[in-house]
């Protein structure tokens, strides 16, 4: 995919990601990045996470706990939608 930005974590530390897939929830007013980290470039799984994003610092946030559920929902439904295209 190649893909890869630099964010800053929460604790301000730059890293380098993959961004796999980018949405915005209107009713949260606010935009994700669903994402891996595959530092080695060798490692059989790599994990995905979803993170908060603000687009003006590129700083990533953990979701908050309120809002875990509605975010998982949306990401789910986008990852079904892009699986029924191929």
């Amino acid at each position: 995919m190649d893909n890869y930005v630099i964010v800053k974590k929460e604790n301000g530390e730059d890293i380098k990601i993959e961004i796999i897939l980018s949405f915005t929830i209107e009713e949260l007013k606010k935009q994700y990045i669903v994402y891996t980290i595959n530092d080695d470039n060798t490692s059989p799984e790599v994990p995905i996470l979803i993170s908060e994003i603000s687009q003006d610092t590129k700083r990533i946030r953990s979701i908050p706990e309120n809002e875990k559920d509605i975010v998982l929902e949306v990401y789910n439904n986008l990852r079904e939608k892009m699986l029924n295209k191929n």
